[in-house]
């Protein structure tokens, strides 16, 4: 050291060097960034001490100028070399409470240890002294101090992590911050909730983040005894297929759990990606459980209770009822033109309504199917897959129908329809209009009629995917096809 002090223009050059060097590595590695202004305070302070005529480090209270840099680098570079060591050992940096303990532990231990060498300050009275103070302020800070020792275990044992969601006791949100006195929490509701890391450490700690990979939730529905299970999970398995980010890996799971007072317990296990979007999940299963379940015909029970009846006021005016609806829908269908009134009646009391939700599918293109729909009220989209890309056709509303070809030829689903917003259907079946035609097998010739026309009116439309005919094939020809398969298909 002291050649170093003899020699000074050796010195500034080469701590020049080391200035711009370190600056230049700060710029490749922002993590050494922390070095640069503490180094260059020492370069200066030694430069100013050379300028001053000291000789040695121990030169009086000049020395402070090279001591107080020197000693906020040291320590900065091993708190540095620390986290690299946290980083290397856990696979991530460091909770900020952790480096603030070992900064101020450092801080103490070195200006304990200058005070001692430089200055010779005798620190046995001092840390006697210190003790009796420390225990006074200990016991009036126990608290406190309970908090920072506790924030230190939890950054030791790492049981939860900023964003993490966790549920701490009764209480529950996503971590924002864990200080070095208390843990900060964002709740469902968007509030801030603080809980000191005393009262932490005393509660159960549910991390939902950890492990990381998708975590499953259970969803509990009761339904009526009437309706078999196999059933009732059928139609499960249909409302889970149709929610949107649900991961198929693992994939759903449902199974009957007990049989309760009023009914029989099903459980849907799903598995959501991340914790937060269980409960959009729970809730489009739900939302969707009732228009499925309406449409299939299965209750929802609820507990029996005394109802008593009192005579209402007659309204002034009343709703049209739904079978009256259809009744007066069906006879502006030409499909059912050929119908008696009394055969149109028997075919409208063969229908089902149907409530689907807005975007739902209704009947999927490429599938099977053998039944025919009228929108009752709402709106239904018709798509079609054109060169790869899915196609809007139509939009169908109050009055308007489709399926017809599936109905009376058991014909694949041309098209997809979607409902575009929540949608009433009245639908019949192939079971349900066999009886009609049994009952008038003559009825089969004029509907092949109409489909003929129907069909023909089609392929001359510009662009139309339906034609199923060559350019020229008459409508005699045309009517004949759909007569035999109409036939066929009812075994008439």
């Amino acid at each position: 050291m002291r050649g170093l002090w003899s020699a000074p223009w050796i010195v500034g050059p080469a701590a020049l060097v080391a200035i711009l060097a370190l600056a230049r590595l700060a710029r490749v590695r922002p993590g050494l960034q922390p070095l640069v202004t503490p180094f260059t305070a020492t370069v200066l302070a030694i430069a100013v001490m050379l300028a001053a005529g000291a000789r040695e480090l121990g030169d009086g209270a000049l020395s402070l100028f090279f001591l107080v840099p020197a000693l906020v680098l040291v320590i900065r570079a091993s708190v540095i070399l620390l986290q690299a060591l946290f980083r290397r050992s856990r696979g991530e940096d460091p909770p900020a409470l952790l480096d603030s303990v070992i900064s101020v532990l450092l801080y103490g231990v070195g200006a304990g240890v200058v005070a001692k060498i430089w200055f010779g300050v005798e620190l046995t009275p001092f840390l006697a002294t210190s003790a009796v103070v420390g225990a006074v302020v200990g016991l009036a800070l126990q608290d406190t101090l309970g908090n920072l020792f506790t924030g230190i275990a939890l950054h030791t044992e790492s049981p939860f992590h900023v964003g993490d969601w966790v549920k701490l006791g009764d209480f529950e949100g996503k971590i924002e911050q864990v200080s070095w006195r208390a843990t900060r929490l964002r709740t469902w509701y968007g509030d801030t909730l603080t809980i000191p890391n005393n009262e932490v450490s005393r509660r159960p700690i549910l991390n939902y983040s950890l492990p990381k990979a998708p975590h499953s939730r259970t969803l509990q529905i009761g339904v009526s005894f009437q309706t078999p299970p196999n059933k009732v999970l059928s139609v499960l398995s249909g409302v889970v297929d149709q929610v949107p980010g649900l991961p198929r890996d693992p994939a759903p799971s449902l199974r009957v759990v007990a049989y309760h007072d009023f009914a029989i317990q099903y459980e849907v296990r799903y598995h959501v990606s991340g914790y937060e979007d269980y409960r959009r999940v729970e809730g489009e299963i739900l939302r969707l459980v009732w228009y499925h379940f309406r449409r299939h015909g299965i209750e929802i029970p609820f507990p029996v209770r005394n109802v008593y009846l009192h005579q209402a006021e007659p309204l002034v005016t009343s709703p049209e009822a739904p079978a009256t609806r259809l009744e007066r829908t069906l006879r502006g269908i030409d499909l059912f033109r050929p119908l008696t009134e009394d055969e149109l009646r028997a075919a409208a009391g063969r229908f089902r309504h149907l409530h689907y939700a807005a975007g739902e599918r209704i009947i999927q293109e490429g599938d099977d199917g053998n039944s025919f729909f009228v929108v009752d009220s709402g709106e239904v989209e018709v798509q079609k897959t054109l060169g790869g890309a899915r196609r809007s056709l139509a939009t169908l509303m109050e009055g308007q129908f489709f399926g017809e070809m599936a109905l009376l030829t058991g014909e694949r689903r041309a098209a997809t329809v979607v409902a575009s917003t929540d949608v009433d259907l009245f639908t019949i079946d192939k079971g349900a209009f066999h009886d009609v035609l049994v009952a008038n097998p003559a009825i089969a010739v004029e509907i092949s009629a109409i489909l003929a026309e129907r069909r023909e009116a089609l392929s001359q439309a510009e662009g139309d995917t339906t034609a199923r005919f060559e350019p020229g094939t008459s409508k005699v020809a045309m009517k004949e096809h759909f007569l035999d398969r109409i036939r066929s298909y009812f075994g008439l």
